[in-house]
């Protein structure tokens, strides 16, 4: 149709011109002024012939380079889709593309094709981190032209996208922790006991996902909804007897809404305190929580997913500010010992008779992270320091002190910070720190926050004591093959020890005294080798994957009783077979 039209106008445009010629020259009157004539039309037709053929080469050249690009942002979005649902790796460059930005980018090739754009599209443009907030909204297309592609279900201007894997896990330890998949890093047994003298050998699918996410426009505003489950919750005292009925459990469920440099997220999410792999995110494939099986992932990671509003700000394409406020919880857990007068409800031990719920709460935890994004020489690099402010308040009553009740409030504190570097294009060294007086709680729930002490008699008044700690890890990954990523990850973590004399008893009280139990950790240690290899993969079908993990891991407590153990130790090895949904 298109060449039709421009033939058309040619042809009416060469008539007009003969016929202008003709009025301003002599009148046809002989065979060779026709021929003449005649050969004038047929001049210009060849010229208008050869311009249409140079269009047509150039609209069959760009057709070629929109397909090769729509082939290019399908693989791409394919990866990092995959990735965020299958936690496989990332690894960082400036250059990647979020999975919000590879749905921005395959919206607008799916558009450029179907109006025969002939302007030039340049992937870079749209690549670098960050920017996703100043592009307009997206919503997730899929080509007509195939229907290998993830499943998604359209309406309107949204689209609702299922997720997840089928999961069977085999795992061993050479301890009895029995912690089920997530090892029980705080609490391995020691050789002396019944646990540290027997192993566990274990088969599972507790680890299999579902998820489910949705996209959709409002002006210029994006939402982008995230829900996510698996099958570790809470367990009847005789699950594995029979039936196996592990619970679902509820992971994350949050919506994210950007619009210009703003982004907004409320609902259950991943820790602004978590480190991320590249800017300040709160999707998977961003986020660093290692390449393991293990579902309490490595000693010293500073984490938790929990409630929270979060706001971030994306002051240049490399360069973001966030802040959240998330759920607190006073956590000392089981270790620490109180005074004898002291009522524990006013702590989370760890346990439904002391936690959660029942435990007062002063205020939300306050959490501020900076992330930039930028180069080490001609290598991509990602660098962030985040702080943390988590408050702790107990009661006294007047019952205790004989005249009016009291009150003790503490602030704490934490600093943290990461650094995740591209040594080589497939090679990424990550590392992360944590110190805190408070904040023991997000270093996995190993060590408390705080103890109480009652100094002087015993109608003094309960006072909070801060424990210091800190946490620190060091990783390798390393994508060997384009199917195969290795990683290799060392980490440590400290807790110090606050301790007096219980007025009621004399005894010691607080965490880490002398002759304490040997649940008062002062060090955890944890060496890990991991590897991920995808045997098959397809957009339309999913992808068929073997993880493993061998880790060793050391406790060592603060007290250790004469002819006793100096610490305890597990060898915990996994080995996984996992279908990824499309």
């Amino acid at each position: 149709m298109f060449r039709t039209t421009v033939l058309t106008f040619s042809l009416i445009g060469v008539a007009a011109s003969v016929l202008a010629q003709t009025n301003n020259a002599q009148p046809i009157t002989t065979l060779q002024d026709l021929q003449t004539s005649l050969a004038d039309i047929k001049a210009l037709l060849a010229a208008q012939a050869q311009e249409l053929a140079a269009q047509r080469r150039q609209l069959e050249a760009q057709k070629a380079q929109i397909s090769a690009l729509r082939l290019q942002i399908d693989q791409q979005y394919t990866n990092l889709t995959s990735n965020a649902d299958a936690g496989t790796v990332t690894a960082f460059s400036s250059d990647s593309i979020a999975v919000k930005d590879a749905i921005d980018l395959r919206t607008g090739v799916e558009a450029l094709a179907a109006s025969n754009v002939t302007t030039a599209v340049s992937p870079a443009a749209e690549s670098v981190p960050g920017t996703a907030q100043q592009k307009p909204p997206a919503r997730v297309v899929m080509s007509n032209e195939s229907s290998d592609a993830p499943l998604s279900i359209r309406f309107g201007h949204g689209s609702l996208t299922p997720g997840g894997w089928v999961d069977f896990t085999s795992y061993y330890r050479s301890t009895n922790v029995g912690s089920g998949l997530g090892t029980a890093f705080a609490s391995i047994p020691y050789s002396n006991t019944v646990g540290g003298g027997l192993s566990e050998t274990r088969f599972t699918a507790q680890s299999s996902r579902i998820s489910i996410r949705a996209d959709e426009l409002f002006g210029a505003t994006r939402v982008f909804g995230y829900a996510e489950a698996d099958f570790n919750g809470y367990l009847p005292a005789n699950a594995y007897v029979s039936t196996n009925s592990d619970s679902l459990r509820l992971r994350v469920y949050f919506a994210n809404l950007s619009r210009g440099r703003w982004e907004f997220l409320g609902g259950q999410s991943w820790s602004l305190l978590t480190p991320n792999r590249a800017g300040v995110s709160p999707f998977l494939s961003e986020i660093y929580n290692t390449q393991h099986l293990d579902t309490n992932y490595q000693v010293g990671l500073t984490y938790a997913r929990q409630a929270q509003l979060r706001v971030v700000y994306h002051a240049t394409p490399h360069l973001a500010l966030g802040f959240s406020a998330e759920n607190p919880e006073q956590y000392t857990g089981s270790a620490v010992t109180f005074p004898t007068l002291f009522n524990t409800s006013q702590a989370d031990l760890g346990s439904s008779s002391g936690g959660a719920t029942a435990t007062p709460t002063l205020h939300p935890d306050l959490i501020a992270k900076l992330s930039a994004d930028g180069h080490w020489g001609p290598r991509p690099l990602h660098a962030e320091v985040a702080g943390l402010l988590t408050p702790v308040a107990i009661l006294t009553p007047a019952s205790i002190t004989g005249t009016t009740r009291t009150k003790d409030v503490r602030e704490g504190s934490g600093i943290s910070a990461a650094v995740n570097i591209a040594l080589s294009q497939n090679l990424h060294f990550i590392s992360t720190a944590f110190w805190s007086d408070g904040g023991g709680r997000y270093i996995g729930g190993l060590g408390p926050a705080f103890v109480v002490q009652q100094n002087g008699t015993v109608s003094s008044p309960f006072s909070v004591e801060l424990l210091h700690s800190g946490s620190a890890i060091a990783s390798v990954e390393w994508r060997v093959r384009p199917k195969t990523v290795f990683s290799l990850t060392y980490s440590g973590v400290y807790f110090d020890r606050v301790y007096a004399v219980d007025p009621s008893t004399g005894k010691f009280v607080g965490y880490g005294f002398p002759g304490s139990a040997n649940t008062n950790n002062r060090a955890l240690h944890e060496a890990t080798f991991a590897t991920q290899t995808t045997l098959w993969k397809h957009p339309g079908y999913g992808a068929v994957q073997i993880i493993t993990q061998g880790s060793y891991i050391e406790r060592t407590p603060w007290y250790v009783a004469p002819a006793s153990p100096q610490s305890a130790h597990v060898f915990a090895g996994y080995t996984n077979l996992r279908y990824v949904l499309p």
